[in-house]
């Protein structure tokens, strides 16, 4: 059981750490300021959870048996992705109006949505992490626990492993925020972010419709 445990940990690290749609969003709020930012890791952290639970109680499971269904939340994710990144390239490359400064960088907000809502759903519409929960879960066994506390158990580890990424995270640009506020600093971040969101977006939207 410690075995699977550890390997499982392990990979979950592997999971989080690795740069995606979640940590280009962080990054293109930090600009914005420290909240902006938290903002937007608290509304993907709530999404991890809504997906945790829905994977827990076998809903994540259900979904993803439909081929229908499964190919419908992967257009959706990838479409939103791609909106953000486009409002991120907006927000990179905008000049400032006729007679009008720079707005400082914590001051835009693009796309209308707060951080928060816009890291939820872009969580929860991101195929990746249902594939993590319908796939990874079935590879260990805790047991003697039963199935549905190994699955309860695994979530919870994976969260917690989350949450402490993006504390970290967060840590980090708190330190870089006066640089971050840096006009030009701000449209690279920014820009660059965008850059990945598009091209995680186009990827996933691209597979989706050759396999279908």
């Amino acid at each position: 059981m410690l075995e699977q445990l550890a390997a499982f940990v392990l990979t979950c690290l592997v999971v989080v750490v690795v740069p995606g749609p979640d940590f280009a969003l962080v990054l293109r709020d930090a600009p914005r300021g420290t909240r902006a930012a938290t903002t937007a890791a608290a509304g993907i952290m709530v999404g991890n959870t809504v997906l945790a639970a829905l994977a827990v109680l076998g809903v994540t499971a259900l979904l993803g048996a439909s081929e229908v269904v499964g190919t419908g939340i992967r257009i959706a994710g990838a479409a939103y992705l791609l909106y953000l990144g486009v409002r991120a390239f907006a927000e990179a490359f905008a000049k400032p109006k006729s007679g009008q400064p720079p707005a400082p960088a914590a001051e835009r907000q693009p796309g209308g949505a707060s951080p928060f809502v816009q890291g939820m759903v872009s969580n929860l519409l991101n195929p990746k992490v249902a594939v993590f929960y319908l796939s990874l879960f079935p590879q260990f066994n805790v047991a003697p626990l039963p199935p549905l506390a190994q699955h309860a158990l695994m979530a919870g580890i994976f969260l917690l492993i989350a949450l402490a990424w993006y504390v970290l995270l967060l840590s980090a640009l708190k330190k870089v925020t006066g640089v971050l506020a840096r006009p030009r600093t701000g449209r690279i971040v920014v820009g660059s972010s965008g850059a990945v969101l598009v091209g995680v977006g186009g990827t996933i939207l691209t597979q989706t419709l050759v396999s279908a």
